[in-house]
């Protein structure tokens, strides 16, 4: 099973779910720094909310995947309603292992990196590729932009809330908060007592994530920095993990798996 693509223990079965749709920049740097906080949202709160992850189909974020690909086969908005056609999990893993190769080393997204991500997301290689500059991807853009205008989207990212109370308005929030206000607006929404799932050990986390920084292990686990840090050197020692420093962050891999960044001090 793939690392991104596998199941999180599931929760109780509940009619009450919260729909949440998430629209994002792959290139904004705030839009990466929600990425730990859904991932914890699907992780804690799996069968109590579904996340409809939008890359948003605005023409600033179209031209700047544009201009971060070499041609049609590496435009990551085309790519990503591509690996959708294939599933939601699949999609939100192939973008998770692209970012993790161009993001900390601000590479340009390549065929390679496309090629060697949708192997790892599981997704049919060569439907993928067939489906890339299909007219089915090009209607399924034309839907988000639909939803993109009809929920009023002004900035990114943005994340707009549903109960399940078809007479309900949606909440909209615009920018990054603090984890807890988003599981406030699910409790809120719901109206019922939930029992979150635990979290997955942080040797775990990084393995099904791949490459995970320090600020992302922090907002995910919220524990002290200087206990984090401990947690992470007993690992480093035990040769589970590997650090890896560029210079905007510092980042962690599992030792022996997958190597994406090599060593940068």
């Amino acid at each position: 099973m793939d690392r991104m693509t596998q199941e999180w223990p599931t929760v109780q079965p509940t009619d009450q779910k919260v729909e949440i749709f998430y629209f994002f920049d792959p290139f904004s740097e705030q839009c990466r720094e929600m990425e730990p906080i859904i991932n914890k949202l699907i992780i804690e709160y799996r069968g109590y909310v579904t996340i409809q992850k939008i890359l948003a189909p605005s023409l600033t974020v179209l031209t700047k995947c544009q201009a971060q690909s070499t041609s049609d086969h590496d435009n990551l908005a085309l790519a990503y309603k591509a690996a959708e056609v294939q599933g939601r999990n699949k999609a939100r893993a192939f973008m998770r292992y692209i970012l993790n190769r161009i993001m900390p080393t601000k590479s340009i997204c390549t065929y390679d990196h496309m090629y060697k991500s949708a192997k790892l997301a599981g997704l049919d290689v060569q439907s993928f590729f067939e489906e890339i500059n299909s007219s089915t991807v090009k209607s399924m853009l034309k839907r988000d932009l639909a939803v993109y205008r009809e929920m009023d989207i002004e900035s990114l990212p943005s994340m707009v809330f549903f109960s399940g109370d078809i007479h309900s308005e949606g909440i909209k929030v615009e920018g990054v908060y603090p984890y807890h206000i988003f599981t406030y607006i699910i409790n809120e929404l719901l109206e019922l007592e939930i029992e979150k799932r635990p979290l997955p050990s942080i040797y775990d986390y990084i393995e099904s994530f791949e490459v995970v920084s320090f600020h992302e292990l922090k907002t995910v686990f919220e524990w002290r920095t200087g206990l984090l840090l401990n947690e992470l050197k007993k690992l480093r020692l035990q040769r589970l993990i590997e650090e890896v420093t560029t210079d905007e962050a510092t980042y962690y891999q599992i030792r022996g798996g997958t190597r994406v960044l090599n060593n940068v001090q």
